[in-house]
């Protein structure tokens, strides 16, 4: 037994935990029910949460695609009502939802809301939330709320609190749903279902079954004499032994007899069934099918307990819940965490040391100091720890938990939940191994680069310097096939230099640590048009860039894109004089920059603007519009190392828009060291 420690007068000590945490041991029995009406359940769920964070508002909103419905209320101020359907777009409901765990929150006009990117001026100031899970799959959500803020910030218990309720809730519309789909099996079924209540001794067959022995509702007695006098006299004793072996010795009943059907035939049937048993192994009920055997041979067993069908529900939650008395050592398992933790062991040892062997010992120091921080009051209790299991295998698990304390502060009682999270830690283990396998593949790319900016441009510089030297010196020595062949090996050299340089270009754009600054757009495309200078009075283009936008960026894989974009919409230009217009307006959330380079160029078709941002993928012939293909690969990879994205629009002879989602808020601020913002416009805001 580890030492406790005393909680003391330490700071970390949350007034309203004892609240929190009797209301979850509350919420739990109100869950431990094995039969209830399950909206009436959820009813006295929401009750209970409304008067634990005393709201006004507490419901249960079911999500669709972009709205959600709300299917439960309880509301004192009727602001709203069960049914309505509102949308999902700027709602609290959205702000769960995208960010995949509970919201809790007091907002004041109009700084509060600033926190929440997307969130609409709702009615709602006072806002508790927690997501809703059917089989692991996002449902809805569950919610207190008031139109005022109130006048205290929320606390952990009140989190433990709203995320079980929440598992309640998600367990009682499982259970809701199995039992539709089992009755819509029942009534498509050719099968006939029945159920004995051994203590009450009443019956119920289904209307299949019914159905097979010709009777009506009118006159089935739903009594197990009932059952007992339409066996045929032969088949009793038989029916008698195999309905004893299974009660006493839980010997499988599945057998064939007769049954006097209504109109006093008897007919034949397989009847196969299975008991439920209390603790003290007396039979509390029995249920089963019955197949007419001349038409069908096999059948499913489909009655299910509604303990059973509970059971599965709070599987699907993947949340088992526990509760340890400090004072008397004493440790309660929930179902689910015994599936959990303990498979195939009915009686496993409860107890804090018990617990300490099943972590695995890599982790087991880690996981009882924080266990000792939490009882001391100086550190929440959440972990992710390997557990050892009883047939060998190792899983990670997380847990979290919430003790009390007693006026002296010592630990008299704490509870919580633990769930599987193996799977996550093995998809972040993959990705480990990926972004190692990344590196690798940067680092041999880097020295690919080192290579080509070395060992390949000497050679190559020789080859030009004796080609130029043997143009020079023999041209006139040569006949029309020689002079032909100097000029080709000119220009492969000149293309091979080129692509040379664009790989090197391309891979410093991955491999190179960016340097975030501020870049006014306005003075980044000047510089760029100046390195173009030649080239637009050639062909008289026209760049305009009436944009006020100053982006996070580093300033020289910046300065590579837009040359890169420029030049294609130069290189590619119809016969008219090239126009290029540059433009930006900035996201309704404000979190990112639209770029948009338009020019009326002689464009592709729509069916290629996927494939232009492909390494070495070219749309033209290269005799008629040069370049080695690289262009717009290397851009995609500058958007994407920012965290932004790049698409093209465009049809033949129409031009081409380069569009561009660039975010504003960087991780990293440089301030520039050369670049001027230019002075505050009306930039386009959408």
């Amino acid at each position: 037994m580890p030492t406790i420690q005393k909680k003391g007068d330490v700071p970390g000590d949350v007034p309203g935990s004892v609240d929190a945490y009797r209301t979850i041991l509350d919420l739990v029995r109100l869950g431990a029910v094995g039969e209830a009406d399950h909206e009436s359940a959820i009813g006295e769920v929401l009750q209970r949460v409304k008067t634990y964070f005393d709201l006004p508002r507490a419901a249960v909103c079911l999500i669709d695609s972009g709205s959600y419905t709300v299917k439960f209320l309880i509301d004192d101020t009727d602001v709203y009502h069960a049914g309505d359907v509102l949308p999902l777009a700027g709602s609290w409901c959205e702000q769960v939802v995208g960010q995949k765990r509970s919201v809790l929150a007091v907002c004041e006009e109009p700084k509060g809301f600033a926190a929440f990117p997307g969130l609409l001026d709702t009615n709602a100031k006072t806002y508790a939330g927690a997501q809703i899970l059917i089989d692991g799959q996002l449902h809805g959500t569950m919610n207190v709320t008031a139109s005022e803020p109130r006048s205290h910030a929320f606390t952990e218990g009140d989190r433990e609190v709203l995320e079980v309720a929440a598992a309640l809730v998600g367990h009682h519309l499982s259970l809701r749903q199995s039992e539709e789909r089992f009755e819509l099996a029942m009534r498509g079924s050719s099968v006939g279902f029945w159920e004995w209540d051994v203590r009450s001794d009443t019956v119920f067959w289904s209307d299949r079954y019914l159905e097979i022995l010709g009777l009506t509702d009118g006159n089935n007695k739903k009594t197990i004499q009932d059952f007992l006098e339409r066996q045929h006299p032969d088949d009793r004793a038989r029916i008698a032994k195999v309905l004893k072996d299974h009660l006493e010795h839980r010997k499988p009943y599945d057998l064939e007899y007769r049954l006097r059907a209504e109109n006093g035939a008897y007919i034949w049937v397989r009847a196969r069934g299975q008991a439920v048993w209390d603790e003290s192994g007396a039979p509390r009920r029995v249920a089963g099918s019955v197949d007419d055997i001349t038409a069908r041979k096999l059948a499913d067993e489909a009655l299910v307990r509604s303990e059973e069908r509970s059971e599965l529900a709070v599987r699907g939650t993947g949340v088992g819940i526990w509760d340890w008395d400090v004072k008397t050592g004493n440790v309660f398992w929930s179902e689910a965490l015994l599936r959990l933790l303990s498979p195939g062991d009915d009686n496993p040892a409860l107890s804090i040391e018990a617990f300490a062997e099943r972590v695995h010992e890599d982790d087991r120091e880690r996981v009882m100091e924080m266990l000792q921080a939490h009882l001391a009051g100086q550190a929440d209790y959440k972990v992710e720890y390997r557990s050892c299991l009883p047939d060998g295998r190792v899983i990670w698990v997380h847990t979290r938990g919430q003790a009390i304390w007693d006026e002296a502060g010592e630990p008299v009682r704490m509870a919580g939940s633990c769930h599987d999270i193996t799977e996550r830690k093995e998809a972040e283990l993959r990705a480990r191994e990926q972004a190692e396998e990344l590196q690798r593949t940067n680092r041999e790319l880097e020295q690919f680069a080192s290579v080509a900016s070395h060992d390949l441009q000497e050679p190559l510089r020789k080859i030009t310097s004796f080609g130029a030297l043997l143009a020079r010196d023999y041209s006139d020595r040569l006949d029309d096939r020689g002079r032909l062949l100097i000029d080709r090996m000119m220009d492969g050299a000149q293309r091979l230099r080129e692509l040379i340089q664009d790989l090197l270009d391309y891979s410093r754009s991955s491999n190179e640590a960016m340097r975030l600054e501020r870049v006014p757009l306005s003075a980044l495309i000047t510089e760029v048009c100046a390195d173009f200078e030649l080239m637009i009075a050639e062909t008289g283009a026209t760049i305009e860039c009436d944009s006020d936008a100053v982006l996070v960026g580093d300033p020289l894989l910046l300065r590579q894109m837009f040359q890169n974009l420029l030049s294609n919409s130069l290189k590619y230009r119809g016969e008219a004089a090239p126009e290029v217009r540059i433009s930006t307006h900035r996201s309704d959330d404000e979190t990112r920059w639209r770029l948009s380079v338009q020019d009326n160029g002689i464009g592709f078709s729509s069916r290629h603007a996927t494939r232009v941002f492909e390494i070495f993928k070219r749309l033209h012939p290269r005799d008629k519009y040069p370049g080695t293909g690289i262009g717009l690969a290397l851009c995609q990879r500058v958007v994407e190392r920012h965290g932004g994205r790049i698409w093209a629009e465009s049809e033949p002879g129409e031009g081409t828009s380069i569009l561009i989602d660039w975010p504003v808020t960087p991780r990293v601020l440089v301030e520039p060291a050369n670049l001027t913002p230019p002075q505050p416009g009306s930039g386009n805001l959408f």
